[in-house]
């Protein structure tokens, strides 16, 4: 929501502070599923998941910017911008609507601690 509210805004004040949340939002982000992912994991698969929860992440930010890239030269900058909010919205509507364990993370790891 606050990208999409950073290419709203016409305030460079307001749209430095959108950047400033969804800055937030994404460290909040990286940190709750780094921490799922080793909470959640037997210690067998643990280095294999992270390395593939890594991976991902990274993936999708070069993604992500070649959305926006190709988003912004078909139509404008604001259009990438807001689309890309609106679509990060979606995507967790709908990630939350079909993978109900995903809503209710426990904080007990499912995995033995190493002795």
């Amino acid at each position: 929501m606050a990208l999409a509210l950073f290419g709203l805004s016409p305030d460079p004040w307001a749209g430095i502070a959108f950047l400033v949340l969804a800055g937030a939002a994404d460290t909040v982000a990286v940190v709750s599923r780094s921490t799922i992912v080793q909470m959640h994991t037997p210690n067998a698969l643990l280095g294999r998941v992270s390395a593939a929860e890594q991976m991902v992440g990274q993936a999708g930010l070069d993604i992500g910017n070649m959305r926006g890239g190709l988003v912004a030269d078909a139509t404008s900058g604001v259009t990438a911008l807001v689309s890309a909010g609106l679509l990060c919205i979606v995507a967790v509507v709908l990630i939350g609507a079909t993978t109900p364990g995903m809503r209710w993370f426990s904080g007990t790891p499912h995995r033995t601690a190493p002795s």
